[in-house]
């Protein structure tokens, strides 16, 4: 009775090699799908991996917006290709008023696909600061330039590529707390210890007069004759 039961239990219970090879069939399938996944993507990529910040280089993005927009649709859940969608978009900064119809169809798509990127990927500091920069220029009901602003600092307080322009938007917005000083204060440190000083003083001609002065509060301790030949310029 005993050598039946055992023999029963062989029989209906699958061998091991058996179910080993069904998991590592779906494992390697799984495996391949998702590596041809990232690389269908990745085919259709343009080469626009961060924020351009110059209306040069804004505008030789902007070439390539439909096919990041392709590449990121065959993505779908990854922020890097929505981020770089909406880096496309970045000749915004520079464009004058939203009247036309073009222009705010445009602005929406970089709504969207800054959505999409910071929903995916919130950790892109750049997509924050340009979330900042538009939503200031073209004010979205839904969307603090200052608190965009202040999660690039959050999320990228040392990339030394975007504090000039991280600088220049600071330096525009009507009031800073308390907090957001010391975040601008010390971008503006850094770029001057890294000689950056043309980014300093293109944020400090376009600033508004609190702009102005946390930007010479800054170089008064740390770089006193910079912030004395600025005052003169400013004269």
């Amino acid at each position: 009775m005993l050598t039946y039961s055992r023999s029963t239990n062989a029989a209906t219970d699958p061998p091991v090699s058996v179910t080993f090879r069904v998991a590592s069939f779906l494992l390697g399938f799984v495996l391949a799908f998702y590596c041809i996944w990232l690389l269908f993507a990745e085919l259709q990529r343009p080469k626009v991996f961060s924020l351009p910040t110059d209306r040069q280089s804004a505008a030789n993005a902007a070439e390539y917006r439909v096919n990041a927009r392709r590449a990121a649709w065959s993505g779908l859940i990854r922020g890097d290709l929505w981020a770089g969608v909406a880096f496309t978009f970045a000749d915004l900064l520079w464009t004058g008023s939203s009247s036309n119809l073009e222009l705010t169809q445009m602005v929406g798509q970089a709504r969207g696909a800054l959505h999409r990127a910071l929903s995916y990927a919130p950790a892109r500091a750049e997509a924050w600061l340009l979330l900042a920069g538009l939503a200031s220029r073209y004010p979205w009901s839904d969307a603090n330039p200052a608190e965009a602003l202040r999660m690039s600092y959050y999320t990228g307080p040392n990339d030394l590529a975007v504090m000039p322009l991280r600088t220049l938007f600071a330096s525009q917005l009507p009031a800073l707390d308390a907090e957001m000083q010391q975040l601008a204060r010390r971008d503006v440190r850094l770029l001057d210890m890294h000689q950056k000083k043309s980014a300093i003083l293109q944020a400090y001609h376009s600033a508004t007069p609190n702009g102005q002065r946390f930007i010479e509060q800054e170089l008064s301790e740390s770089d006193a004759s910079f912030a004395k030949s600025l005052r003169q310029v400013a004269e």
